[in-house]
C-alpha cells in the first residue's frame, strides 16, 4: 500500500491504513504493536491506562514458629490483610495444605490439613519464604463469600509528534530522473519509511518526557518501562553465554508474575545463538542444495509457552528480552493519526507536502510483562 499522487489533492488523507500495512512488512520491534489505532485513541497529550495482572495470591514470611503441643505453625508477616481463618494456603515450593486458625495483624497461625505427598515435615519448614493463596471454603448457607474487588492502579505515557516534510520546486518536479525520485508521492514514501524507522526507536530507547514551554513531549519505550528498578530482571554476572535455561528462567518469572510470555526480542547475533540451540537436530539431504539454520520460535519447558523469536538490529548485544508482548500498543492522539497534507505557501515556486502524526505507546504491566536478561557474553564470541 503506497500514497498516491492524487492523495495530495486532497486537504488532507489519513494515513492510518498506510501505517498499519507498512509496519506488517518491517521485520522490526514496531510489528509487535497495534499500529491501526482501531482499538484505542489518547484523549490527552498524557495516555493513562488500567495496569492489572492475575497474578498468583501470595505473603512473604520473615520467621516461623513451630507450636508441638496443638502442632501448629505460625509464620510471622509485615501484615496479614487480606486473609482470614479458614483460609487454605501452601509454602512455594511444597505441596502441604495448611489452613488458618487465628490471624493477627503481622502473625498467621495454621494448622497442616494434608501433606499431598510432601517430604517435608511441617515442624521442618523454612525460616522464610513465600505463602501461596489457594482458596476459601464457603460454608453452606452463607450469607458472604470472597470479596474479589480490585483496585487496579493506572500507569501513563506522553504523546510524541512525529513529523516529516517534504519540498520540491518546480524545476525540480519537471526534470525526468530515474526512480521518480523527482515526485512528491514518491518523496512522502520515502518520509513515511524515515517515520515508521523513528517511532521504532522511540517505542525501543524513548524517555518518558512531559511537555512543557521548551521541551517537546516524548513517549517512554522499552527500555525505560522494561528496566524500572522493581521489574522483572535477569542481570548476568562474568558475561555468560546466552542458554536454553537462562530464557527458561525468564519466561518463568513471566509466568509467575502472572503474565504469558510470547516474544523473545534480541539483536541479529543473539538470534544467532538461539538459533545454535537446535544444531544437533539438523540433518542435511544428499540432495540438498541449502545450508544454514534459523529458529523463529522457542518452546519453553517453563509451561510450553511457544515464544516468537523478533529480530531488532538495534537491541544491545549483550541483552535479550522475554516479554509479554499482549500489553503493547501504539495509540494516536484523537485526531492525529497518521496523514498527509499539502503545505505549499501561496506564490511559491514548487510543492511541499508533510506527513505528521502525533502518538504514545502502552506497555501493559510492564513490571510483570517485561524480563530483560542483560550482561551477556557478545555474540560474536559464543560463534567463534
Amino acid at each position: 500500500m503506497s500514497i498516491s499522487t492524487n492523495d495530495l489533492l486532497n486537504a488532507r488523507v489519513d494515513l492510518s491504513d498506510v501505517l498499519s500495512w507498512r509496519v506488517a512488512q518491517t521485520p522490526r520491534f514496531i510489528r509487535l504493536f497495534n499500529a491501526s489505532g482501531a482499538a484505542r485513541v489518547a484523549t490527552n497529550t498524557e495516555h493513562l491506562w488500567l495496569e492489572g495482572v492475575d497474578a498468583p495470591k501470595t505473603k512473604p514470611f520473615q520467621s516461623f514458629d513451630y507450636d508441638d503441643s496443638n502442632e501448629t505453625a505460625t509464620f510471622a508477616v509485615a501484615s496479614a490483610v487480606g486473609w482470614q481463618v479458614g483460609d487454605l494456603f501452601h509454602i512455594l515450593g511444597d505441596t502441604r495444605v495448611l489452613q488458618i486458625t487465628n490471624v493477627t495483624t503481622s502473625a498467621i497461625v495454621a494448622k497442616s490439613v494434608g501433606d499431598n505427598g510432601s517430604a517435608i515435615e511441617l515442624e521442618d519448614a523454612p525460616s522464610a519464604g513465600t505463602l501461596v493463596f489457594d482458596s476459601r471454603p464457603i460454608q453452606e448457607g452463607s450469607s458472604q463469600g470472597e470479596d474479589f474487588f480490585m483496585q487496579s492502579h493506572t500507569e501513563s505515557n506522553y504523546t510524541q509528534i512525529f513529523r516529516g516534510d517534504v519540498e520540491l520546486t518546480g524545476t525540480a518536479t519537471a526534470i525526468s530522473q530515474a526512480g521518480m525520485e523527482n515526485d512528491v508521492a514518491v518523496q512522502l514514501q520515502y518520509a513515511m519509511d524515515a517515520i515508521i524507522r523513528r517511532m521504532n526507536a522511540a517505542l525501543l530507547f524513548g524517555v518518558k518526557t512531559r511537555r512543557t514551554a521548551s521541551q517537546p513531549g516524548a513517549l517512554g519505550g522499552l527500555y525505560y518501562f522494561g528496566a524500572q528498578p522493581d521489574g522483572l530482571a535477569r542481570p548476568q554476572s562474568g558475561a555468560p553465554a546466552l542458554t536454553m535455561a537462562k530464557i527458561n528462567q525468564a519466561a518463568q518469572d513471566v509466568t509467575d508474575a502472572g503474565c504469558v510470555p510470547d516474544a523473545i526480542i534480541c539483536g541479529a547475533g543473539q538470534a544467532q545463538v538461539i538459533s545454535t540451540f537446535m544444531a544437533s537436530q539438523v540433518q542435511t539431504s544428499q540432495s540438498s542444495r541449502k545450508v544454514g539454520r534459523y529458529v523463529d520460535a522457542f518452546v519453553t519447558s517453563a509451561g510450553g509457552a511457544v515464544l516468537k523469536v523478533v529480530v531488532e538490529p538495534s537491541i544491545p548485544d549483550t541483552d535479550v528480552w522475554v516479554c509479554d508482548a499482549r500489553g503493547f500498543a501504539l495509540v494516536p492522539l484523537a485526531s492525529r493519526a497518521l496523514h498527509t497534507e499539502p503545505a505549499s505557501a501561496p506564490g511559491v515556486d514548487g510543492r511541499k507536502a508533510i506527513i505528521l502524526g502525533e502518538y504514545t505507546a502502552e506497555f501493559k504491566n510492564a513490571k510483570q510483562a517485561l524480563c530483560r536478561i542483560s550482561g551477556l557474553k557478545p555474540s560474536a564470541l559464543v560463534l567463534a
